[in-house]
């Protein structure tokens, strides 16, 4: 197992691709942290972490607030000494016409997606810094590459944790600390039901993004990845971000 002994820290860890990384990684030995609002879901997959062999935890955090992210750190460094991998996973996304856009939504979109980010990072950086070893991945989206039309919201977010992300890299590179955007096209969990209607078919699955991230994270530390850009391999890109079926 290429990641035993180590310890992950995962955010948005209770359902789609947080859950599926988390039990990806359990699989290689990495014991994991997991955080999200929904306490229960957390609690379920710590189980099905423990059922695979790894030791895990959960903690109720809320990315958005920095008290919550630092009981977080503390939690993972008190129970495991050390923290080697951190995915800022915790998302959320409401779709609609920049006319149409609520205050409120933007700055969750904000706070969730983008503050997470950096108070999660900013929570381990400096003690990935100072052991000389840590992965940062940051779960972007194919929307922090290419935005869409009542993206807006989101896709600002998501190109600002691209930002985040490349600048991560930079100032831990010297201290052997990785950072690693991934940014996958439309992926079919239960946040992509509730703003589209799709042909399921046509859509990753959380654990295609998993498989990536474990990668990525057993790569030797000389092996640099600073982006992955998955989407469906039946689909190809379009220049305005958009997708049509091979042959078409």
């Amino acid at each position: 197992m290429k990641l035993a002994g180590k310890t992950a820290v995962i955010t948005g860890a209770g359902r789609g691709i947080g859950r599926a990384t988390a039990l990806a990684l359990a699989k290689e030995g990495c014991n994991i942290v997991l955080a999200a609002i929904e306490a229960d879901q957390i609690e379920a997959v710590a189980d099905e972490v423990r059922a695979i062999g790894p030791q895990a935890l959960a903690v109720q955090t809320d990315v958005q607030h920095k008290s919550q992210v630092t009981a977080l750190a503390q939690a993972a460094f008190d129970r495991f000494g050390a923290v080697d991998i951190l995915m800022n996973n915790a998302g959320v996304a409401i779709h609609n016409s920049i006319p149409n856009i609520k205050e409120e939504d933007w700055d969750w979109m904000m706070a969730i997606n983008l503050k997470g980010t950096f108070l999660c990072t900013q929570a381990f950086f400096q003690h990935m810094c100072d052991r000389r070893s840590g992965h940062i991945v940051n779960i972007v989206s194919r929307a922090g590459k290419v935005a869409s039309a009542k993206f807006g919201a989101y896709a600002a977010s998501k190109f600002g944790m691209l930002g985040f992300t490349q600048t991560t890299d930079a100032e831990g590179i010297e201290f052997g600390v990785k950072a690693t955007a991934v940014c996958p096209g439309a992926v079919d969990t239960q946040q992509r039901s509730e703003n589209h209607i799709d042909n399921r078919e046509t859509l990753l699955q959380p654990e295609d993004v998993a498989d990536y991230v474990t990668f990525i994270v057993t790569r030797p530390a000389r092996v640099y990845i600073g982006e992955v850009s998955p989407i469906a391999q039946y689909l190809k890109p379009l220049p305005s971000g958009g997708f049509l079926k091979p042959g078409i």
